[in-house]
């Protein structure tokens, strides 16, 4: 079994144990952020898709495309779609650096706790493409791990912490303690809002 097989069965243990914690669900304040109107969104990287589901649930005026290289993912997250017979969202297995979807098709894109995972290549390779698919006006939504400042936060966290560094110091390490402004202004992308959420938090942007 390979390293996605493993993380797809417990990918969603996020949602139970360290997003259900008091105070806000990052998956709710994405939901919030996206209207029930004619629309397209973009669920970049999307795992288990635990983004994109619930914008499709509560919003059938949406479409909603989930993209992933890991069919073990994808897998699923397909089975999380029939079993709710949703009909407005469609996965699809691809690279991020190069989706070959239309330029400038997409009214929101989500990039949910991928880009702690990422160097420096895939970082200008994932936001380039976010870059190329979205509407001028569009909306990019970053969900990501945020720096704990309570100590009982900062123990819950630290499982995750050490699991992070362990498998990329360097890489996690830049990202997690860097400025976020300037961190995506390099990518062509502004901070217009910052959600703190249950150990994360979610930003929105717009193209610069």
């Amino acid at each position: 079994m390979n390293l996605y097989n493993v993380l797809s069965y417990c990918y969603d243990l996020l949602d139970k144990w360290w997003f259900s914690d008091k105070g806000e669900n990052p998956r709710y304040v994405i939901d919030r952020l996206i209207p029930d109107e004619k629309c397209k969104v973009l669920d970049m990287c999307c795992g288990t898709f635990s983004n994109g589901l619930p914008i499709a649930r509560k919003n059938p005026n949406n479409t909603v495309i989930g993209i992933d290289r890991s069919e073990s993912m994808l897998r699923e997250a397909r089975k999380k779609l029939e079993a709710e017979n949703i009909h407005n969202a469609e996965l699809k297995c691809m690279d991020a650096t190069n989706t070959g979807l239309e330029e400038g098709s997409f009214d929101y894109i989500i990039i949910g706790l991928v880009l702690h995972e990422c160097n420096d290549t895939l970082w200008k390779g994932i936001l380039d493409e976010a870059y190329r698919v979205l509407k001028d006006d569009g909306k990019l939504i970053v969900l990501e791990w945020d720096k704990q400042t309570k100590f009982s936060r900062k123990l819950k966290y630290l499982p995750l912490y050490i699991t992070e560094v362990l498998g990329n110091m360097y890489y996690f390490k830049k990202f997690y303690y860097s400025d976020k402004h300037d961190f995506f202004k390099n990518y062509r992308f502004n901070i217009v809002k910052k959600h703190e959420c249950n150990y994360t938090a979610v930003m929105v942007m717009q193209k610069a």
